[in-house]
């Protein structure tokens, strides 16, 4: 929960102080709108390619980078091809797991804010022991998703609320518009097995978005309880 009460300050601290007001009408669209951190969102990507990596810095006394997640996004009008190849956090650092997602808009109500998408994924898991207890011996589903654009302060920005679903996993998803390019990001994820214990993990940070070319994250995860780094870019 350290995740939560990071962010959870932040947030409030910047909507107290009246310097501080965000300068836009609506969130600023970047390189990762069809994304929050971890899961995508109904949205669109803006461009046709999208690859970012994620890494886990385990000591920022003495950095430790490793590769938690590699990603290559497809846009093709509205659907969207993902895939993903995770590994595990400290102390193996090795492949985990690969899921490939395709995902149809099939609602955008722009005058509403609301867009809504389905999908199809696809997993494999290198450890086959593990393979009934991580995804209940199902390697595929259909997944969907909601996206919508709220405004609950008048002197702010738009905040995206993103809700994910598939057969394993339940992700609220928060993009809230700071300041010009500046983004806060939150993540809580619920990871569903029936052979064992659900699993709950929360990540969240600053998005610093370089329009459609670059963005920066800056992420504290309740996984392991270290910090992350994510650059994603778009051609």
């Amino acid at each position: 929960m350290k995740t939560f009460a990071l962010i959870g300050v932040g947030l409030l601290w910047a909507l107290a102080w009246p310097g501080f007001p965000a300068t836009a009408v609506e969130l600023e669209h970047g390189v990762n709108t069809a994304g929050i951190i971890k899961y995508p969102t109904a949205l669109n990507q803006p461009t046709t390619h999208i690859i970012h990596g994620t890494l886990e810095l385990t000591d920022i006394g003495d950095p430790d980078l490793n590769f938690y997640n590699i990603r290559y996004g497809l846009q093709l009008g509205g659907f969207q091809l993902l895939t993903d190849l995770n590994f595990t956090l400290e102390p193996t650092h090795e492949f985990d797991y690969g899921e490939i997602k395709g995902k149809m808009q099939l609602l955008n109500l722009e005058e509403f804010r609301l867009a809504i998408a389905l999908g199809l994924l696809g997993r494999a898991v290198k450890n086959s022991a593990e393979k009934e207890a991580r995804i209940d011996g199902k390697s595929a589903s259909l997944f969907g998703i909601v996206s919508v654009e709220l405004f609950p302060f008048d002197r702010w920005g738009g905040f995206l609320v993103n809700f994910y679903l598939d057969n394993r996993v339940f992700e609220l998803g928060l993009k809230v518009q700071l300041y010009n390019t500046i983004q806060a990001v939150l993540e809580g994820e619920i990871l569903h097995s029936t052979l064992r214990e659900d699993d709950r993990n929360v990540r969240g940070g600053i998005s610093i978005d370089g329009g459609k070319n670059l963005y920066v994250q800056f992420l504290v995860t309740d996984e392991g309880e270290n910090y992350m780094i994510q650059v994603g870019g778009g051609f």
